[in-house]
């Protein structure tokens, strides 16, 4: 999942890839070298602590 400030542009290929990245490290899942193959669903605006944010929801395939 990335968030951004609402309005903001999409997260680039290369931050979407970083987030599954860090997703991964945080479940304790085996590193890959690419992830090649990912959906992206959003932007779902939403807000947190009083800030306006888009949240972009990212998955492997």
């Amino acid at each position: 999942m990335i968030r951004v400030q609402r309005g903001a542009p999409r997260p680039s290929l290369d931050e979407l890839r970083q987030a599954l990245a860090r997703d991964r490290a945080a479940l304790n899942i085996e590193e890959v070298d690419v992830i090649c193959d990912f959906g992206v669903a959003g932007p779902y605006a939403i807000r947190v602590d009083g800030k306006e944010l888009d949240e972009y929801v990212v998955w492997e395939r």
